[in-house]
Protein backbone atom coordinates (compact mmCIF):
# COMPACT_ATOMS: atom_id res chain seq x y z
CA UNK A 1 0.00 0.00 0.00
CA UNK A 2 0.88 3.37 -0.26
CA UNK A 3 3.65 5.51 2.07
CA UNK A 4 5.12 8.38 2.63
CA UNK A 5 7.56 8.27 0.43
CA UNK A 6 5.46 7.26 -2.16
CA UNK A 7 4.71 11.96 -2.32
CA UNK A 8 8.49 12.15 -3.58
CA UNK A 9 6.68 11.55 -6.78
CA UNK A 10 5.94 15.30 -6.92
CA UNK A 11 9.13 16.40 -6.18
CA UNK A 12 10.01 15.91 -9.73
CA UNK A 13 8.72 18.84 -11.84
CA UNK A 14 8.86 17.95 -15.40
CA UNK A 15 6.38 16.34 -17.12
CA UNK A 16 8.46 13.46 -18.10
CA UNK A 17 10.11 12.68 -14.86
CA UNK A 18 6.56 12.59 -12.87
CA UNK A 19 4.79 10.55 -15.19
CA UNK A 20 7.41 8.31 -15.16
CA UNK A 21 7.61 7.70 -11.33
CA UNK A 22 3.45 7.96 -11.29
CA UNK A 23 3.83 5.00 -13.45
CA UNK A 24 6.41 3.33 -11.82
CA UNK A 25 5.44 3.48 -8.12
CA UNK A 26 1.76 5.30 -7.82
CA UNK A 27 -0.06 3.14 -10.55
CA UNK A 28 0.49 -0.40 -9.11
CA UNK A 29 -0.89 0.60 -5.94
CA UNK A 30 -3.72 1.91 -7.38
CA UNK A 31 -4.60 -1.35 -9.38
CA UNK A 32 -3.47 -3.22 -5.67
CA UNK A 33 -6.08 -1.12 -4.42
CA UNK A 34 -8.97 -2.03 -7.27
CA UNK A 35 -8.24 -5.79 -6.27
CA UNK A 36 -9.10 -5.26 -2.70
CA UNK A 37 -12.14 -3.21 -3.83
CA UNK A 38 -13.47 -4.97 -6.43
CA UNK A 39 -15.02 -7.66 -4.75
CA UNK A 40 -16.62 -4.67 -2.34
CA UNK A 41 -18.12 -3.03 -5.59
CA UNK A 42 -19.11 -5.82 -7.52
CA UNK A 43 -21.20 -7.08 -5.17
CA UNK A 44 -24.17 -4.88 -6.35
CA UNK A 45 -23.97 -6.98 -9.34
CA UNK A 46 -22.94 -3.67 -11.99
CA UNK A 47 -19.77 -4.49 -13.77
CA UNK A 48 -17.58 -2.04 -12.11
CA UNK A 49 -14.51 -1.29 -13.83
CA UNK A 50 -10.99 0.39 -12.64
CA UNK A 51 -9.82 3.31 -14.90
CA UNK A 52 -6.65 4.74 -13.94
CA UNK A 53 -5.91 8.15 -14.41
CA UNK A 54 -3.57 8.29 -18.04
CA UNK A 55 -2.70 12.40 -18.14
CA UNK A 56 -2.81 11.41 -21.93
CA UNK A 57 -3.49 15.14 -22.13
CA UNK A 58 -0.72 16.57 -20.57
CA UNK A 59 2.06 18.54 -22.99
CA UNK A 60 3.78 20.68 -20.81
CA UNK A 61 2.56 20.68 -17.22
CA UNK A 62 3.26 18.03 -14.80
CA UNK A 63 -0.09 16.35 -13.36
CA UNK A 64 -0.43 17.91 -9.13
CA UNK A 65 -2.56 15.42 -8.40
CA UNK A 66 -3.42 11.57 -9.67
CA UNK A 67 -5.92 8.67 -9.57
CA UNK A 68 -7.82 5.32 -10.31
CA UNK A 69 -11.64 6.35 -10.79
CA UNK A 70 -14.10 2.92 -10.18
CA UNK A 71 -17.50 2.99 -11.95
CA UNK A 72 -19.53 0.55 -13.72
CA UNK A 73 -18.73 1.63 -16.78
CA UNK A 74 -15.91 0.59 -19.09
CA UNK A 75 -15.96 3.86 -21.34
CA UNK A 76 -15.79 6.23 -18.53
CA UNK A 77 -16.67 7.66 -14.97
CA UNK A 78 -16.56 11.33 -14.94
CA UNK A 79 -20.45 11.37 -16.69
CA UNK A 80 -22.15 9.65 -13.37
CA UNK A 81 -21.19 8.99 -9.31
CA UNK A 82 -18.09 7.35 -8.94
CA UNK A 83 -15.10 6.61 -6.09
CA UNK A 84 -11.90 8.26 -6.81
CA UNK A 85 -9.18 7.63 -4.79
CA UNK A 86 -6.25 9.74 -5.31
CA UNK A 87 -2.93 11.53 -4.38
CA UNK A 88 -2.23 15.27 -4.08
CA UNK A 89 1.67 16.11 -3.30
CA UNK A 90 0.16 16.32 0.40
CA UNK A 91 -2.75 13.82 1.21
CA UNK A 92 -3.95 10.43 0.13
CA UNK A 93 -7.90 10.86 -0.57
CA UNK A 94 -11.11 8.59 -1.19
CA UNK A 95 -14.07 10.12 -2.79
CA UNK A 96 -17.49 9.57 -3.84
CA UNK A 97 -17.28 11.87 -6.70
CA UNK A 98 -20.55 13.55 -8.08
CA UNK A 99 -18.74 16.03 -11.01
CA UNK A 100 -18.96 18.47 -13.47
CA UNK A 101 -19.17 16.06 -16.46
CA UNK A 102 -22.19 14.49 -14.84
CA UNK A 103 -24.54 17.60 -15.70
CA UNK A 104 -23.43 17.50 -18.66
CA UNK A 105 -24.65 14.53 -19.73
CA UNK A 106 -27.86 14.32 -17.34
CA UNK A 107 -28.59 18.26 -18.95
CA UNK A 108 -29.70 18.19 -15.61
CA UNK A 109 -27.60 20.17 -12.56
CA UNK A 110 -30.97 21.43 -10.04
CA UNK A 111 -32.24 17.23 -9.97
CA UNK A 112 -29.01 15.98 -9.34
CA UNK A 113 -28.32 18.63 -6.85
CA UNK A 114 -32.12 17.54 -5.31
CA UNK A 115 -31.01 14.08 -5.28
CA UNK A 116 -28.20 15.03 -3.70
CA UNK A 117 -29.75 17.16 -0.81
CA UNK A 118 -31.93 14.39 0.01
CA UNK A 119 -28.93 12.28 1.30
CA UNK A 120 -28.27 15.60 3.63
CA UNK A 121 -28.67 13.56 6.75
CA UNK A 122 -26.47 10.18 5.81
CA UNK A 123 -23.49 12.41 4.98
CA UNK A 124 -24.19 14.36 8.47
CA UNK A 125 -23.95 11.20 9.86
CA UNK A 126 -21.09 10.01 8.81
CA UNK A 127 -17.51 10.07 10.87
CA UNK A 128 -16.21 13.22 11.44
CA UNK A 129 -13.08 12.66 9.94
CA UNK A 130 -15.13 12.88 6.62
CA UNK A 131 -14.70 15.87 4.53
CA UNK A 132 -16.08 17.62 1.00
CA UNK A 133 -14.68 19.14 -1.77
CA UNK A 134 -15.98 21.11 -4.61
CA UNK A 135 -13.32 20.56 -7.18
CA UNK A 136 -11.80 17.55 -7.91
CA UNK A 137 -8.94 19.62 -9.78
CA UNK A 138 -8.22 21.57 -6.80
CA UNK A 139 -6.54 20.20 -3.32
CA UNK A 140 -9.10 21.73 -0.77
CA UNK A 141 -11.53 20.11 1.74
CA UNK A 142 -14.55 21.63 3.39
CA UNK A 143 -16.48 20.65 6.35
CA UNK A 144 -19.55 17.95 6.03
CA UNK A 145 -21.18 20.67 8.30
CA UNK A 146 -21.05 22.81 4.78
CA UNK A 147 -22.38 19.79 2.17
CA UNK A 148 -26.21 21.37 1.62
CA UNK A 149 -24.19 24.41 0.61
CA UNK A 150 -22.21 22.57 -1.84
CA UNK A 151 -24.86 21.10 -2.74
CA UNK A 152 -26.88 24.47 -3.38
CA UNK A 153 -23.87 25.27 -5.22
CA UNK A 154 -24.08 22.57 -7.42
CA UNK A 155 -27.27 23.42 -8.56
CA UNK A 156 -26.47 26.75 -9.43
CA UNK A 157 -22.84 26.60 -10.90
CA UNK A 158 -21.50 25.53 -14.10
CA UNK A 159 -17.98 23.97 -12.71
CA UNK A 160 -19.26 22.95 -9.42
CA UNK A 161 -18.67 19.48 -7.86
CA UNK A 162 -19.48 17.85 -4.80
CA UNK A 163 -16.74 15.55 -3.81
CA UNK A 164 -17.49 13.14 -0.08
CA UNK A 165 -14.83 11.32 1.81
CA UNK A 166 -11.87 11.22 3.64
CA UNK A 167 -8.46 12.69 3.18
CA UNK A 168 -5.23 11.37 4.53
CA UNK A 169 -2.20 13.22 5.60
CA UNK A 170 1.40 12.06 4.36
CA UNK A 171 2.70 12.24 7.51
CA UNK A 172 -0.88 10.30 9.12
CA UNK A 173 0.65 7.14 11.06
CA UNK A 174 -1.52 5.57 8.39
CA UNK A 175 1.32 5.71 5.59
CA UNK A 176 4.40 4.40 7.56
CA UNK A 177 6.20 1.90 6.17
CA UNK A 178 5.25 -0.51 8.48
CA UNK A 179 1.24 -0.26 9.32
CA UNK A 180 -0.69 -2.34 7.79
CA UNK A 181 -3.84 -0.71 8.48
CA UNK A 182 -4.25 1.72 5.50
CA UNK A 183 -5.96 -0.82 3.24
CA UNK A 184 -8.44 -1.58 5.65
CA UNK A 185 -9.21 1.94 6.52
CA UNK A 186 -9.72 2.76 2.67
CA UNK A 187 -12.07 -0.15 2.33
CA UNK A 188 -13.94 1.02 5.54
CA UNK A 189 -14.34 4.50 4.26
CA UNK A 190 -15.42 2.52 0.41
CA UNK A 191 -18.12 0.68 2.66
CA UNK A 192 -19.09 4.18 4.40
CA UNK A 193 -19.35 5.73 1.12
CA UNK A 194 -21.47 3.18 -1.16
CA UNK A 195 -24.89 3.57 1.11
CA UNK A 196 -24.59 7.08 -0.62
CA UNK A 197 -23.79 5.82 -4.64
CA UNK A 198 -26.40 3.10 -4.34
CA UNK A 199 -29.23 6.32 -3.54
CA UNK A 200 -27.56 8.39 -6.26
CA UNK A 201 -27.59 5.32 -9.16
CA UNK A 202 -30.80 4.08 -8.20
Amino acid sequence: MFQKSDFAVFDDQTLDGRMDKVRKVIDPKFEAFAEAAMPILMADGRPWVAHVAKHKMRKVNSPENTWVAFAPNKRGYKMEAHFELGMWEDHLYLYLAIEENMKKVKSDGPRIAKQLMALADQVAALPDDFVISQDHMQNNKHALAEYQEAVDRYGRVKAAEVLVGRQIPKDSPLLNEDSDKLLDYLLETLKKLLPLYEALAD
